[in-house]
C-alpha cells in the first residue's frame, strides 16, 4: 500500500473541537441553561413553590459532582464515543420520563439522576479527556474553543424550547427534546469521534505518522509505562498539593460564577435597575464569555499554571469590586463585562491546568475527582447567596465577603509546583530500566 505522508490541510483534531462544541452545547444547553425555562412551565402546572422548584437544579449539580470521578475513570478505560452514546441515552430517557410525570417529585428525580448523568458525560469532562489526547501546543486554545459550546447551547436552546412550549406544551416539548438527544449525540459520536490521533494515522498536534488509509486496529501503539496504583488512587489524587490548590481556585470561582449568575437580574433590581436591564446583563455576560473562553484558553498555553490561575482569579476580583461599588447602570455593565470574562475562562483554564499537571492517561480520573468537589461546592452557592440577601436585604455583604475571599485565594497560586504531569515523571524515575506495557 502506498504511503501518504502529506499533512492534511486541516488537522482532524480541529474537527473534533467542533464536535465537542456541539456535544457541550446539547449537554449544557438542554440542562443547566434550559432549567429555568422548563421548570417555569412545570411550576405553573403543579403550582409548586420556588424553593421546591430549585431543588431540581441543586440535585442536578450535586449528583453531577458525585458521579464525575467514576465517569472520569470510565473515560480513561473505555472508548469515548461509547460513553457519550450511553450518556445521551440516559439523558434522553430522563426528558421522556419527565413528560409523563404525575407529580413534581418525579421531575426532581429526572433532573437529579437521569439528566444529571447526561450532563456529567456531555460536558467538558468528556471533551477535555478527548482533546488532551489530540493537542499539546494548542491544548488550551482547543479546550477554550470547545467550551464555547456551553454558551452556544445556552443561547440556542432556551428560545427554541420556549417557542415550542407556547405552540404545544411542556410535556410534548420535553418528549421531543429527549428523542432529539437520543438520536443526535450517538450519531455524532459514532461517525466523528476518535479517541487517539493514531487511529487517523497521525501524531498529537497533527504530525503525520502512518498511512491514513490503514486499518486503525493495525496502527501500532507506543509502549506505555506502568503507573503504580498508589499514584493514581483517589486517595493520592485528593491529597495531592496541586490538586488541592486547583480545587480551591475552581471551587471558589464556580461558587462566585454560579451563585451570582442565578442572582444577577435580582442584583440589578437591588441596584435600582429594571428587570429588562437585568436580563440584558445576563445576555451580555454570555456574549463576553464566548470571547474570553478561547482567549483565556490560549493564555493558559503561554503562562505558567500559577500565573494562569492568579490571572483568572484577579479578573474575578475586579468584577466583585465593581459590583460592590456600582451605583449606576454603566458601572453594572463594566462589572458584568469582567464577570463574563472570567466566567468564560473557568472551564478551559480548569481543563488546561489539570492537563499540564497530570499525565493524560489519568486525566479523566483527576478531572472527574476535581469536578466532584467543585460542583458539590457550587451546588449550594445560589441558595446561600439568596439566604444572605434575605437576612441583610442587600447583596453588598455578599460582594464584600467574596471580594475578601478572592484576595486570599489569589495567594494560593504561588503554591503550585512548577513541574508538570504529576505522577508519570515519578514513575519513569522509579523505573530506570525502561518502559513496560500496560
Amino acid at each position: 500500500m502506498e504511503k501518504n505522508d502529506k499533512k492534511p490541510f486541516i488537522f482532524y483534531g480541529w474537527w473534533l473541537v467542533l464536535v465537542c462544541v456541539l456535544i457541550q452545547g446539547v449537554g449544557y444547553g438542554t440542562s443547566l441553561y434550559l432549567y429555568s425555562v422548563l421548570i417555569g412551565a412545570i411550576g405553573e402546572e403543579f403550582k409548586s413553590g420556588r424553593f421546591l422548584l430549585m431543588v431540581g437544579v441543586s440535585g442536578m449539580l450535586l449528583l453531577t459532582g458525585l458521579m464525575s470521578p467514576k465517569i472520569g475513570s470510565l473515560l480513561d478505560r473505555f472508548p469515548v464515543k461509547r460513553i457519550l452514546a450511553a450518556g445521551a441515552l440516559v439523558m434522553g430517557i430522563g426528558f421522556i420520563l419527565m413528560s409523563f410525570a404525575p407529580h413534581i417529585s418525579l421531575i426532581i428525580v429526572c433532573y437529579a439522576f437521569f439528566i444529571a448523568l447526561g450532563m456529567t458525560i456531555l460536558s467538558p469532562l468528556s471533551c477535555s479527556v478527548l482533546l488532551t489526547r489530540w493537542f499539546s501546543r494548542y491544548r488550551g486554545l482547543a479546550l477554550g474553543i470547545s467550551a464555547l459550546g456551553t454558551q452556544l447551547g445556552g443561547a440556542v436552546f432556551p428560545p427554541i424550547i420556549a417557542h415550542s412550549i407556547s405552540l404545544y406544551d411542556w410535556r410534548v416539548t420535553a418528549a421531543g427534546l429527549g428523542v432529539f438527544i437520543i438520536v443526535f449525540i450517538p450519531l455524532l459520536a459514532w461517525f466523528f469521534v476518535y479517541d487517539h490521533p493514531a487511529t487517523k494515522g497521525l501524531e498529537i498536534d497533527g504530525n503525520r505518522k502512518h498511512d491514513s488509509t490503514a486499518d486503525p486496529s493495525e496502527v501500532p501503539k507506543a509502549p506505555r509505562t506502568t503507573i503504580p496504583k498508589r499514584l493514581v488512587s483517589l486517595k493520592n489524587i485528593f491529597t495531592s498539593r496541586n490538586f488541592i490548590i486547583v480545587v480551591i481556585f475552581m471551587g471558589f470561582l464556580s461558587i462566585v460564577y454560579s451563585g451570582l449568575l442565578a442572582n444577577l437580574s435580582l442584583v440589578a433590581i437591588d441596584k435600582g435597575q429594571s428587570l429588562e436591564r437585568g436580563a440584558f446583563l445576563v445576555s451580555l455576560l454570555a456574549l463576553v464569555g464566548m470571547v474570553s473562553s478561547p482567549l483565556l484558553g490560549r493564555v493558559s498555553d503561554l503562562l505558567s499554571v500559577g500565573a494562569t490561575l492568579a490571572t483568572l482569579c484577579l479578573i474575578a476580583t475586579v468584577s466583585l469590586f465593581l459590583y460592590l461599588r456600582a451605583e449606576s447602570f454603566a458601572m453594572l455593565v463594566a462589572a458584568t463585562v469582567f464577570f463574563g470574562f472570567f466566567g468564560g475562562g473557568v472551564v478551559p483554564v480548569w481543563s488546561a491546568v489539570i492537563s499540564r499537571l497530570y499525565d493524560s492517561r489519568i486525566y479523566g480520573r483527576v478531572f472527574g475527582a476535581s469536578t466532584a468537589l467543585v460542583y458539590s461546592m457550587a451546588a449550594f452557592s445560589a441558595p446561600a447567596i439568596g439566604l444572605l440577601y434575605d437576612l441583610t436585604t442587600s447583596y453588598q455583604i455578599t460582594f464584600l465577603i467574596l471580594l475578601i475571599a478572592s484576595l486570599a485565594v489569589v495567594l494560593c497560586a504561588f503554591g503550585v509546583k512548577p513541574q508538570a504531569r504529576e505522577g508519570i515523571d515519578e514513575v519513569i524515575d522509579q523505573q530506570g530500566e525502561g518502559r513496560t506495557s500496560i
